[in-house]
Order: structure tokens, then sequence, then C-alpha cells
């Protein structure tokens, strides 16, 4: 039976997006636009994402996906869309700065442009002529990025591009029967009425591949991970020099970034750097007189952990004007006074996803390092040597179920151990 089949999705950014344009003229990583200025998902990126996750099956991946080699030419048996953005763009400018061992690196200090989390886009799939049960692979693909275990963009691993489904409808047109072609024929894809009474179909979240990790927390005192502002104050008002993070609606927020950058630094202390390289992913950045190379590309590993951004709730900012202070003769500094405004005593949650090939050993050490963040060794983002950056666990689970008694009884082998 030949099958002519489409998707509908209808997604939500549940974390910042960044899909670069190849641009730097806003910033060190502007975001891709159309000639309407508005941002997008390209198609590209969206088959992009849909064919890593068959990385393991090249054969597989060929069959569907298609391939272009110099002894061989097969087209895609799938069609990809743009993701066209359905709410208002809210955009923002995300600072970065490459930290080792809590100091900036020369030269690794970056700016990139993000579309804020909540942002709504509508993408549309299409399986033509379909006769070999393709759409339970896409399905599956679809169910991941409703899980957000497949996400898009940049730092993917680090909390961004992560979406949730809100609406996903299927139609299909069998072509073995005249009055569906006829209907097909006259079918728009992008008619809002032609998918109006087509049912949802469901999404699972269950997971795979992956042990999902829920923390609770709260802060104790401040956090500081610096945004830095460049607005001129109206009537009077004094701006801060900086403040902590936070979304156009002045949500504070902590970045995936920063949770694995804090988290990545104690587990190299406690396992060493080839086992953080492991589990944390590496890059290792040729010169450009270099020729590409097999060489090159083993250098390269993927994350097998990745992190969400946690959104702060329950906080109080205060704005504060401070003076830098010569820690050699105690006297303050000449031209460095400023205004910063800081987050207290807030509550979040951080999502963990692990890859379930994760060793033992693996879990163990992060085990450790998460007790370290629940009893006050580990802070998280700047003026830490200050007490700042300091939280809370006041739950946790894996997969579901509840690991408080191991969390209390600081047993770090066994408070990421999975049990079927």
């Amino acid at each position: 039976m030949t099958q002519h089949i489409y998707y509908r999705i209808e997604m939500q950014l549940v974390s910042p997006l960044s899909v670069g344009g190849g641009m730097n003229t806003k910033t060190d990583h502007d975001i891709v636009r159309g000639k309407d200025g508005k941002p997008y998902i390209p198609a590209a990126s969206i088959a992009g994402v849909f064919r890593h996750t068959l990385d393991d099956n090249e054969d597989l991946q060929k069959k569907i996906f298609g391939s272009l080699t110099k002894n061989e030419i097969k087209s895609s048996k799938v069609i990809f869309y743009d993701g066209i953005l359905d709410t208002k763009e809210i955009s923002s400018v995300r600072d970065s700065v490459k930290l080792k061992n809590k100091v900036g690196v020369d030269g690794a200090k970056f700016d990139m442009e993000v579309i804020e989390t909540g942002a709504k886009f509508t993408t549309y799939i299409e399986i033509p002529k379909q006769a070999e049960n393709i759409d339970i692979y896409i399905e599956k693909m679809i169910e991941g990025l409703n899980k957000s275990v497949l996400r898009f963009g940049a730092k993917t691993s680090r909390g961004y591009g992560a979406v949730k489904v809100l609406s996903l409808k299927k139609v299909k047109f069998d072509f073995n029967n005249k009055a569906d072609i006829d209907l097909w024929i006259d079918f728009d894809l992008y008619d809002e009425k032609e998918w109006s009474n087509i049912n949802e179909y469901a999404v699972s979240d269950a997971l795979d591949g992956y042990i999902r990790i829920n923390l609770e927390i709260i802060q104790n005192g401040a956090v500081s991970i610096r945004e830095y502002s460049t607005d001129v104050g109206r009537n009077g008002e004094t701006l801060p020099d900086y403040k902590h993070i936070a979304l156009s609606n002045g949500k504070s927020v902590i970045p995936g970034t920063s949770w694995a950058g804090a988290i990545r630094s104690r587990f190299c202390e406690l396992a060493g750097e080839a086992a953080s390289d492991s589990l944390f992913g590496y890059v290792i950045e040729k010169k450009k007189d270099d020729e590409e190379s097999e060489l090159n590309k083993e250098l390269t590993q993927k994350s097998r952990i990745i992190f969400s951004e946690s959104i702060i709730s329950d906080n109080t900012t205060k704005t504060m004007t401070r003076n830098s202070i010569d820690r050699f003769s105690s006297a303050t500094k000449e031209t460095a006074l400023y205004t910063e405004r800081t987050c207290y005593n807030g509550r979040t949650n951080l999502e963990i996803f692990l890859k379930d090939d994760a060793t033992d050993k693996e879990k163990a050490v992060l085990g450790a390092v998460l007790l370290d963040l629940h009893n006050g060794f580990l802070s998280v983002g700047g003026l830490t040597s200050v007490g700042r950056g300091m939280f809370h666990i006041t739950d946790l689970s894996v997969n579901g179920k509840s690991k408080m008694d191991e969390l209390k009884s600081n047993n770090a082998v066994m408070l990421l151990e999975v049990k079927e």
C-alpha cells in the first residue's frame, strides 16, 4: 500500500534557541532570519537533528534520509519544512566566557543572540509515497523532541534548543484509493482549515536511552551570573552596570552552561580530565592551516550529559552600589565604583539527562558532585569566593523514583543508581 503522509507540529521553546545564520553583525553568533527579518528554524536544521538520531545505524539512515557519495546518490524519503515563528519575536543577547579554575580564558569571551523561552513555532514533515513504514521512525524522532532529548541549534547539551510539542497532527492519503487521490490534489499544507478537523496525534514522553535526573533546589543567599547592561536610565533612574541574567519578562534564570561548567569542573577534580572529557564531551579546535583528517574527526566527542536551563521563582532582587577593594591595601580602587542587581533566595528546578550507557563510576562521581552541591561545597556562578551561588537540594528523583534517602545519607554510589 502506498501512502502520502503529512505531519503538522506545533512546538514551544522551553529553553532559549540559537540557530546561527552565519552572521556576526549584532553578536558573535547572530540567529538566522528570513527576508522579513523574522527568525525561523531552517528545514535543514530540523532534518539534521532527526538524521543524527540514526548515526549508529548507517544503513537505516541512508534508507530514510538518502546519501550523496562518489559511488552512490540516494534522495531522501522525507521532506522537511522550515519552522515558522507563530508568536511575537522575543530575542536577546547572552554573554559567555570560557572559564578555567574560575578564571576567564584570554580571548574566550563571546556573545550570542537567542530566541527566548516561550516562543512558538510550527513546522511540517512530509513523507511522499511511503511504502516502508518510515512514519514509525519519524514519530519516534518527534517523541525525542517532546522529551527534550532532541534539540535545535547551538549548545544543545548545555540547556539550549529544547522544545515541547504542543500539538501533533497527522494526515494520510491512500494512493490506492481514488477518493484519497482527489483529496490529496486539493490539499493545502499551509491552510489551517485543512487541519481543523484532524484529531490530535498522541506524543509519548516516556524516555529511552537516557536517565532523567530531576532536582528541586533552593538558593542559600545570592547567585550572580552576570549580564552586562548598556541601557540608559530615564527620569534619573539608576541602572545597574551588570545584573543577574534574566528573561525579557524579568524572571531570573540559571543557564545550562553555568550548571554544566560548575558540575564539569568538580567532576574533573574528582575523576580526572580524561573521565570528564568522556562524559561531558570535547572539541579539538583545528588551526586554519590544518587539513581535514580522520584524526581531527576522532578528537571531537559529543556530550553524553544534557543540562536544562533553570527559571528561578519566589526570589527577590536587590540593587546595590559597591566599590572594589584592593585586597592587599584594603583601600578602595579608583574608578571602581559599580552597581549590580543580584538574585536572592529563590527556588528552581534542574533537569539532567544522562546517557544510559554511563558507567557505574561515572554515576557515582556525578552523585558525589550533586552531594557537594547539596551540602554547599559546590557553588555556581560568579563571586563564589564571597558566598554567592550556594544551593540546597530539597527533592531529587531518578526516572521518577525518589532518591531522598540516598541524598540524606550522602550515599554517592547509590544516588543515581537505576533499578529495574
